[in-house]
């Protein structure tokens, strides 16, 4: 009960701090290719306006999968989230939290994908063979990763991972070669699980019109963008806590706090950039089998090979 409520209390800050690196990377975004840009809390006035729109449902859908899924699929990333923050902030350990969090990440896209595929629009049915053909890809190389992790610290505990690094005073991906190939292989997959470009081939505006989310508006798409931006808060705080936890110099349960959090979600926003603004500012779109392709033969290969060393012990 205790620690269903440290989740509860965190629910608002992942929904404010997910919205805000949201409008900044759109705001650097914008400035990288030499535009003005929205203001930061761009997202925040996006999702109010969304919310006082009209529910609208078309006649082709599945009206209960339509209108159901979008507070599901908000609501799974939001829990996935708040483990990580209740973790950093108030020190929560939940065993197996780790598989959970993975879990929820991949609930929301399939929720997604379900969804669009509801909408009786043909473009929401490419949308949704797209995303799952990303989903195979991407999703085994990210799973090997974070088993390798886990494979290092014998454990899938999150606190366990984080407890790990400030007993050995250094970050994890620094003092083993698995780990650092892991990270590797982690980062580069991140830009697929945020369908960011050049892997945003299952919405792709100007081919298939957001694919899965063309006939969402109003709340329903409020929800689905909120799900997105907690599930890429998620990815690169995990990124930057699993591997490369940035208080690693100090040691002891000092490291867990608010000096915590703040230093990881700095971190996060750093790997947000690397990982999400930075490719889609200067790439172009791949295609399905090419983007495919690439992780199978460049993510795949290093998260396997991370995984081998860690049982190893290297």
């Amino acid at each position: 009960m205790e620690t269903l409520i440290d989740l509860l209390l965190v629910f608002p800050l992942v929904f404010t701090v997910s919205l805000l690196f949201d409008g900044i990377d759109r705001k650097l975004h914008a400035r990288m290719q030499r535009r003005m840009g929205p203001p930061i809390i761009q997202p925040l006035y996006d999702f109010v306006k969304l919310f006082s729109k009209e529910r609208i449902v078309p006649t082709t859908a599945s009206s209960v999968i339509f209108t159901v899924l979008p507070p599901i699929a908000a609501a799974a990333s939001i829990l996935g989230a708040s483990m990580l923050l209740a973790s950093l902030l108030l020190g929560v350990s939940i065993g197996g939290d780790l598989i959970v969090v993975l879990y929820l990440l991949a609930m929301s896209s399939v929720l997604v994908m379900v969804g669009g595929s509801s909408s009786g629009n043909p473009y929401g049915a490419v949308g949704f063979s797209r995303k799952m053909s990303m989903l195979i890809a991407y999703e085994v190389p990210l799973l090997l990763s974070i088993l390798s992790v886990s494979l290092k610290v014998n454990s899938l505990s999150y606190y366990d991972v984080i407890s790990a690094q400030i007993m050995a005073k250094s970050m994890l991906a620094l003092a083993f070669p698995s780990i650092a190939i892991a990270a590797t292989a982690f980062l580069i997959c991140v830009p697929a699980a945020a369908e960011a470009v050049p892997f945003d081939v299952s919405e792709a505006k100007t081919e298939i019109v957001y694919g899965p989310l063309v006939e969402y508006g109003g709340p329903f798409l409020a929800l689905f963008k909120l799900a997105k931006s907690v599930s890429n808060l998620t990815l690169t705080l995990l990124a930057a806590t699993l591997f490369f936890y940035p208080l690693t110099v100090f040691g002891g349960d000092s490291s867990f706090g608010l000096i915590a959090l703040i230093a990881c979600l700095v971190f996060a926003l750093i790997f947000w950039f690397l990982t999400i603004t930075v490719p889609r500012t200067i790439f172009a779109r791949l295609k399905v089998g090419q983007a495919f392709k690439f992780y199978w033969l460049v993510a795949l290969p290093l998260s396997t090979a991370a995984a081998l060393l860690s049982v190893l012990g290297l």
